[in-house]
């Protein structure tokens, strides 16, 4: 079941006429998706189209525009209780998807909509806020057209009736799109996002594995924003915790393990237990930026890239702040040596080649980074991470990143790694310790 969710809707006079018309399948096995049936099995690829209509209405309802779900297969009242509408289902009909979707406009536009926009279920990277910018782009254009990378399209919205888009179009196949703006005198278009009809359309599912240690006032948030990306889970991995944090982390739909502490080990243990074809490693004070997902999986398409991160922010103000990100930015972009808070992720099959995070009690992220730089590229996301500054606002801006420097430098001379866990932990110099 879809649960409304009414966080980020909007309520905006400009779209009180607007109508969001969402074509779905209801996910019968054998009967959707047919195409990835060998890959999936017949239950496997209903899941996926039951998952991605589930997220596309969350989608559509943060919008805060009305929305009509138009379904082939199941009743009204399946689709209705499937998805928490009742009252907003009509079956598409009979006829092509030409024929199918030309009922839809006609029938929403005869019902007082002034802009309506038809939106399959087969894209996940079609989020709110682009739906939003289609709505807004129909103020000054008679039609918008989201367009696929198969040649298709997974998105169109029009201001007034135009039923000789529908007609005469090889749907189906990659001329959708080309024939369908060759009837079009003036549009605007959207990006162009990949649907999903084959095997290497599917967006592998990204686990996100979170290491915690008494995290009770950050947990909650940060496995709610790993939730939000399409396919993926979050698994807390708690060394210990004294407070609420392996409760909150279960209330808010995390899979929680408790091991030894020890960030590597941690890791590790969660990485073992993860299903995703992607690993993401994040620290529990951090913030995901907005579609990190979509960032995610984007970065590692990139042929040749063993291993990804995102930028670096850092959330609180204090001085010293603005020339800490510069640092970072030098330092993962150009020298390529992110640290593990900027949320280090691979693919599955390479994190297991590199033989996971080394049995270290520090430094382990960056034992990793350069051994996977070893394999290949190291690639930083087109978006920022937002890390918690609480380190440097204790102990000082300037003092913090000394000790850091100290503690990189005591490694590579050999000092032992435990005692600059501790130096760490205390925020002190390993050189000139207490």
């Amino acid at each position: 079941m879809v649960a409304e969710n009414t966080t980020m809707t909007r309520k905006n006079p400009d779209f009180a006429k607007a109508l969001i018309v969402l074509f779905t399948r209801f996910p019968v096995p054998g009967e959707v998706k047919t195409r990835l049936i060998p890959f999936l099995g017949a239950d496997g690829a209903a899941d996926l189209q039951r998952r991605m209509t589930e997220f596309m209405v969350r989608h559509v309802r943060r919008t805060g525009i009305p929305m009509q779900i138009r379904h082939d297969g199941g009743t009204d009242r399946q689709v209705g209780e499937w998805l928490e509408s009742e009252g907003r289902c009509i079956p598409q009909g009979s006829g092509d998807l030409g024929e199918r979707m030309s009922r839809a406009f006609a029938h929403a536009f005869a019902g007082g909509a002034g802009k309506v926009l038809a939106i399959g279920c087969d894209c996940p990277d079609n989020r709110a806020a682009n739906i939003l910018e289609a709505v807004r782009k129909l103020d000054n254009t008679p039609c918008v057209i989201g367009p696929a990378s198969d040649g298709g399209y997974y998105l169109i919205g029009l201001s007034e009736p135009r039923p000789e888009l529908f007609r005469d179009i090889d749907w189906g196949t990659g001329r959708v799109f080309r024939q369908t703006i060759e009837k079009l005198g003036k549009y605007s278009l959207l990006p162009v996002l990949d649907d999903v009809d084959e095997p290497r359309d599917i967006p592998p599912r990204i686990s996100v594995i979170i290491p915690t240690l008494n995290e009770e006032g950050v947990i909650g948030a940060t496995v709610a924003a790993v939730r939000e990306g399409f396919d993926t889970e979050a698994i807390v991995v708690d060394g210990g915790s004294r407070d609420h944090t392996v409760e909150i982390a279960k209330k808010s739909g995390a899979s929680t393990i408790i091991a030894e502490p020890g960030r590597a080990s941690q890791m590790n243990c969660g990485a073992r237990e993860a299903t995703g074809g992607i690993l993401l490693f994040l620290h529990a004070d951090s913030e995901l930026p907005q579609d990190w997902d979509r960032h995610v999986r984007r970065v590692l398409r990139q042929p040749g890239t063993a291993l990804g991160h995102f930028g670096f922010a850092i959330k609180e103000s204090f001085p010293g702040k603005r020339l800490i990100e510069i640092g970072t930015k030098v330092r993962s972009r150009l020298l390529k040596r992110p640290y593990g808070d900027q949320g280090l992720f691979l693919h599955r099959a390479e994190f297991e080649a590199l033989g996971g995070f080394p049995a270290l009690p520090i430094l382990e992220d960056l034992y990793l980074v350069r051994e996977a730089g070893r394999r290949g590229r190291i690639r930083c996301a087109d978006a920022e991470l937002m890390t918690s500054g609480r380190r440097w606002m204790q102990h000082g801006a300037l003092r913090t990143t000394l000790i850091n420097q100290a503690i990189l430098i005591a490694a590579w001379l050999g000092h032992d790694l435990a005692a600059l866990r501790n130096a760490y932990a205390k925020g002190e110099n390993p050189f000139f310790r207490n």
